[in-house]
């Protein structure tokens, strides 16, 4: 095998933390088939509020409890924790960004009391976006992929060619 690789791999669900379609059982399968090649794989999601971080060993990252991420000419404050992925031979470091005011609801796109999209879902997917980037460089951690998963994280390769091309980290 060539150089591992180090992959990060997005995703705005995966089971067995949140799960609304095939996307989670993708976003499950794929970075342990990775693993098992010998990559260096961690995966990143939101932290939903329904996600028990007492059934699935949810603990606090202390350098990424706080994340300031600009969202339009607001400054959100976010956090990291983590968890894994445990599979029959493998497992997977997972990263939960979290923030209450856009993930501390019941459903991940939709409300579940008017049966309609979430009205800020875009501004709550910017928030994920550039908080994975910040949670980056806060972790010391660098990519040689950032793998992007649907609508929900796909500005993050916008950003890293605008808002942080300049950015020493990346």
């Amino acid at each position: 095998m060539t150089q591992p690789l180090n992959i990060l791999f997005l995703s705005s669900e995966v089971v067995p933390f949140a799960k609304t379609g095939g996307l989670a059982d993708v976003s499950f399968a794929l970075p342990q088939a990775i693993k098992e090649l010998g990559h260096e794989i961690r995966v990143m999601m939101p932290k939903y509020g329904f996600i028990s971080e007492r059934k699935f060993g949810i603990h606090e990252i202390v350098r990424l409890r706080e994340i300031d991420i600009p969202v339009g000419d607001k400054l959100q404050r976010g956090s990291a924790k983590a968890s894994f992925i445990v599979g029959q031979k493998v497992k997977v470091q997972v990263y939960f960004l979290e923030n209450e005011f856009y993930y501390n609801r019941d459903g991940l796109y939709v409300d579940s009391k008017t049966k309609k999209d979430y009205s800020d879902n875009d501004e709550r997917f910017i928030f994920f976006c550039k908080g994975v980037l910040e949670s980056l460089k806060k972790l010391g951690w660098r990519p040689d992929i950032i793998h992007c998963n649907d609508w929900q994280t796909a500005l993050v390769p916008v950003y890293l060619k605008t808002l942080y091309k300049n950015e020493p980290f990346f």
